[in-house]
């Protein structure tokens, strides 16, 4: 067998696209709903590698640096010779000069996502999509309503919640609950932001759960055209399992498809418990899986 060499994808920026094609015509045939892509070379990074065997391109890996963690995005990576990505992650990754990485793979991808899983990476967050869906509304005991800034001052509690679910066991997000003047004057300019709509739960005059809905921008390997991205959900913890988080999704469902979206996505962390059983029981089918690793 010939020997694998690697090169700087400057040098095979064509050779590259074509594997990033491949991989992209057999993510669409395990899930339509993603977008349509005549021109992949625009996609594929700046920086990064390509192995080849015998002259052939069979592998290439890219990403950029930010802060302390190295970022291999949606058209980071794709091989016709999975194994070959295991050398390319041990050669930038010495270039990459950082302990932390994160890898987007193609949830279908098993050959692809393996290959990670041997280099030491789990699996952190999901990307997911489904088809919006008129539904009948559930019965939680109170209303959903589009939210207004007198509804800014109860966001804070629901915001605190979610964060503070983040940051406990198993999830262990490290990240800092934003203030109750942040949640503000964030909550202040989504309202005035035509590509946010704010939703909320509300029973017996309190604000039960929240939920954002965003038109997320296409363009890149995940967003269908027309989508609409829960952004945010988060109920309070006294009401869950009393429908609110249901009551919420479905009304989000349904604006949907009376908005002519085409598509619904959502992301989760992993080990965020109820997160990651709720939305696959929802009917979201995982698109990409974000992988972690951290060297000590």
């Amino acid at each position: 067998m010939p020997t694998l060499e690697i090169h700087a994808l400057s040098e095979l920026r064509g050779e590259a696209a074509e594997l990033l094609r491949e991989r992209f015509v057999r993510q669409r045939a395990a899930e339509p709903l993603l977008p349509e892509v005549d021109d992949f070379e625009p996609h594929v990074p700046e920086e990064g590698l390509v192995a080849t065997r015998g002259g052939t391109a069979v592998a290439y890996l890219a990403g950029v640096v930010e802060d302390d963690t190295a970022w291999v995005r949606f058209a980071g990576c794709a091989a016709t010779e999975p194994e070959a990505v295991r050398d390319l992650f041990a050669e930038l990754a010495v270039r990459w000069d950082v302990t932390r990485f994160q890898v987007a793979v193609p949830a279908s991808d098993e050959a692809l996502r393996d290959v990670f899983f041997r280099l030491a990476f789990g699996c952190q967050a999901v990307w997911a999509v489904r088809e919006p869906e008129q539904s009948d509304p559930v019965d939680f005991g109170g209303t959903i309503r589009e939210a207004t800034e007198d509804d800014l001052d109860a966001a804070f509690g629901v915001v605190r919640v979610l964060y503070e679910h983040q940051a406990a066991t198993p999830s262990f997000s490290g990240l800092t609950t934003p203030s109750r003047e942040e949640t503000r004057l964030e909550g202040l300019e989504c309202l005035a932001d035509d590509r946010w709509v704010e939703l909320v739960a509300e029973r017996d005059g309190r604000i039960v759960g929240w939920l954002s809905l965003y038109h997320r921008p296409e363009g890149d390997l995940r967003v269908p055209p027309d989508n609409i991205d829960l952004a945010f959900a988060a109920t309070l913890p006294d009401v869950r399992g009393d429908g609110v988080g249901l009551a919420l999704t479905r009304y989000a469902l349904t604006w949907a498809a009376e908005h002519a979206c085409t598509s619904v996505t959502v992301d989760w962390r992993m080990p965020n418990l109820l997160s990651s059983r709720f939305w696959p029981r929802r009917g979201f089918r995982p698109q990409y899986l974000r992988l972690y690793r951290a060297v000590p």
